[in-house]
Order: C-alpha cells, then sequence, then structure tokens
C-alpha cells in the first residue's frame, strides 16, 4: 500500500460570535485551520491514517480555542479518522456560519481532549 502525505485546507466560512444573526445561518463557516493527512492507498479518496493541524490563522476560532500547528485530529465530530476515507470528513467539516465542530485532539504526550469549534464568515476573527 501507498503512503502520501497530502494537505486539506478547511477553509470553510465558518464563525463563532459573529453567527448569531439567523440571516448568517446559510453562509459557508471557516474555522481557520489547515490540516495534513496520511493517508493509505492510492486514489482520490484515499483512507486516513492520521490528521494533523498544519496551521492555525491568527484570532480564528481554531486560534481561540487553542489548536496549535502539529496536533493530531483524532475525531471530527465523533468518527475516528484513522480508517476514515477522506471525503466523509471533509463533508463532516463542511459547516455553516454558526454551526460547531467537535475535534478529539492530542496534543504533544497530553491526553485527548474535545475542541468545540463554531463556525465564521471567512474573515472575521475573535478579538
Amino acid at each position: 500500500m501507498l503512503s502520501r502525505l497530502r494537505t486539506f485546507v478547511f477553509a470553510t466560512a465558518m464563525p463563532v460570535v459573529f453567527c448569531s444573526l439567523v440571516w448568517a445561518s446559510d453562509e459557508k463557516g471557516w474555522f481557520g485551520f489547515a490540516v495534513s493527512a496520511d493517508t493509505e492507498g492510492f486514489s482520490l479518496n484515499p483512507v486516513l491514517r492520521s490528521v494533523k493541524i498544519k496551521k492555525v490563522v491568527p484570532l480564528s476560532p481554531a486560534a481561540s480555542s487553542g489548536l496549535d500547528a502539529g496536533d493530531a485530529v483524532l475525531e471530527v465530530d465523533g468518527i475516528a479518522v484513522a480508517g476514515t476515507k477522506a471525503d466523509v470528513l471533509l463533508d463532516r467539516m463542511q459547516k455553516r456560519v454558526g454551526d460547531t465542530l467537535i475535534l478529539t485532539i492530542k496534543h504533544g504526550t497530553a491526553a485527548a481532549h474535545e475542541v468545540t469549534l463554531t463556525a465564521v464568515l471567512k474573515g472575521q476573527v475573535n478579538d
């Protein structure tokens, strides 16, 4: 089996504090982080082995929640990363403004913990 390292940018406009307006609920959400994925197989929709946070945009929902580059993503909305097809997680991470995304994260040797992000409009930041 082949292994590939891929980068997926989750630039889905996922707002946090700014999502309380009703009209914004249909807007594409953004969380402010990018990931790299270690995959198995050779296809357009590979099976994931692992996903790590590659970049966190300052003042984004991801930054406000404490995500850091290098953090391992173990679960996305309760779906284990390892062994899951990439399109399943990509679909799960597409949120509208105001929707939440729950990630199970492992930072270094610390115990795994859940982080809840709320989607904002791309470009909106938390102060």
